[in-house]
């Protein structure tokens, strides 16, 4: 009972952290936004090695987390498993809606750089903490991604969020305590991404002012008007 109610509350944490965080940073066109070049690049840098895996799957053994291997000497495990899904087709589909359902609002609310920051040193630490004991081999996004949307929440929460995004973010911490109970080894790496979050500034990034600037605007109008009485 309990390993179903976490398994349901991974989906249901994504959704959230994509409607708490797509709410708080306030961009037209709702939750979804065409993707930066930078968001592109960090997606395909995972999935694509995740789809080779699937005609090659040698590459998971090559790639995963292997502590005692990592012990001996091999830290770049601690990076390459997170291109590498140990779930088969299931959870290798799993692990891609997740990625994409919190890289959509991660995009909105955060730099490019802070993106990436918090997703690889999110995987790194998530790896370093349940690799010992908990989880000694395995791969997968799932880590890195679930301690990218935890950071989200905790720095919302932070900027005094409208109700809309406490309700959702709410529901995110809901789940997250929902894993922790169950004993989920992802509980961890929301752990280590609520402690991120916490890292200023709090709040989406502000948006990019229009570079003409209601001024200069004004100032075309104006100019536009005296050319016309002009002729």
């Amino acid at each position: 009972m309990m390993g179903s109610l976490v398994a349901v509350s991974s989906w249901v944490l994504v959704v959230a952290v994509l409607l708490a965080a797509s709410t708080a940073a306030r961009r037209p066109g709702g939750p979804w936004q065409r993707p930066r070049a930078s968001t592109a690049a960090l997606w395909l840098v995972v999935v694509v090695p995740s789809l080779i895996q699937l005609v090659v799957p040698a590459l998971l053994p090559a790639l995963e987390r292997d502590w005692a291997r990592i012990g001996s000497g091999q830290l770049w495990r601690l990076v390459t498993s997170v291109v590498v899904q140990d779930g088969g087709p299931l959870g290798l589909v799993f692990n891609l809606f997740c990625l994409t359902l919190v890289l959509v609002p991660a995009q909105r609310y955060w730099s490019a750089g802070r993106v990436w920051i918090t997703f690889w040193s999110g995987a790194v630490l998530s790896n370093l903490a349940v690799g010992p004991v908990l989880e000694p081999v395995g791969g997968g996004n799932s880590m890195a991604v679930f301690a990218l949307g935890s950071a989200l929440v905790s720095n919302l929460l932070l900027s005094r969020p409208d109700r809309r995004a406490l309700l959702w973010a709410g529901v995110a911490i809901a789940c997250m305590a929902l894993m922790a109970a169950g004993r989920d080894y992802h509980a961890v790496s929301c752990a280590i991404g609520l402690a991120a979050g916490l890292v200023p500034p709090h709040g989406p990034r502000p948006q990019n002012p229009d570079p003409q600037g209601p001024h200069q605007g004004s100032r075309r109008g104006s100019q536009g008007s005296r050319e016309g009485l002009e002729d």
